[in-house]
């Protein structure tokens, strides 16, 4: 099964989420995925609301069969968000799946489980500066997850004074790594969040599958 899909994010900087989309639906039964990840910054719209956005995605790709919609809960309850990418997808009207990629909290909480890469990307491998490194249980519950990430990146550096100033005037290109460097059968498979998205591509993919078998018959 082909599945061709439109990437639907807060910024480019989430843009290496989507390798790790198309990895999931492989997993999940694709044997080929086609990605489109639009820039929509670069699209002039009447507005930036996220109905806006799905409808510019699917014009720029047709001919895509789901729609992933990144957004950050900005609490502890993923719902509301998915509730609202959910009616907005009901508004622009189309029948095509709209599955809502929501980390609890923000996208950061991901990436603060991988206390190898955290400390490689900061330059000290084999640092031993105390980290506290959350269990995935608990990391849902932190609140302000992209202030603790940087912290924790200025922890590992083991930098002070203006390197250290320099270093975290970098943290967009950190983040950006630790997400491409996401591993998605580490600590991360534990997160209920990211629990929630597999179990929306499996079933997804698994429906997408059932219709195009009754239509082949």
């Amino acid at each position: 099964m082909v599945i061709r899909f439109v990437f639907v994010g807060e910024g480019p900087s989430d843009t290496p989420l989507v390798d790790h989309l198309e990895a999931l639906c492989l997993r999940y039964g694709a044997r080929q995925v086609k990605p489109f990840f639009p820039d929509l910054r670069r699209i002039p719209l009447p507005n930036r609301t996220i109905e806006t956005k799905i409808r510019a995605a699917l014009t720029l790709a047709p001919n895509a069969d789901i729609v992933f919609v990144h957004r950050d809960a900005d609490s502890r309850e993923a719902m509301p968000r998915r509730a609202e990418i959910e009616n907005a997808a009901s508004e622009v009207g189309s029948e095509k799946p709209c599955v809502p990629v929501v980390p609890v909290q923000e996208t950061e909480a991901w990436l603060l489980l991988d206390e190898e890469s955290i400390r490689s990307i900061a330059g000290k491998p084999s640092g031993r500066s105390p980290l506290e490194i959350p269990s995935p249980a608990r990391v849902e519950s932190i609140a302000k997850p992209k202030e603790k990430l940087m912290e924790m990146l200025a922890i590992a550096s083991e930098l002070s004074g203006r390197k250290l100033k320099r270093f975290k005037k970098r943290f967009p290109d950190h983040r950006r790594l630790l997400i491409d460097r996401l591993d998605i059968d580490g600590l991360i498979s534990q997160v209920p969040a990211w629990q929630q998205l597999c179990k929306d591509i499996e079933s997804t993919l698994a429906t997408m599958r059932d219709v195009r078998k009754n239509t082949s018959h």
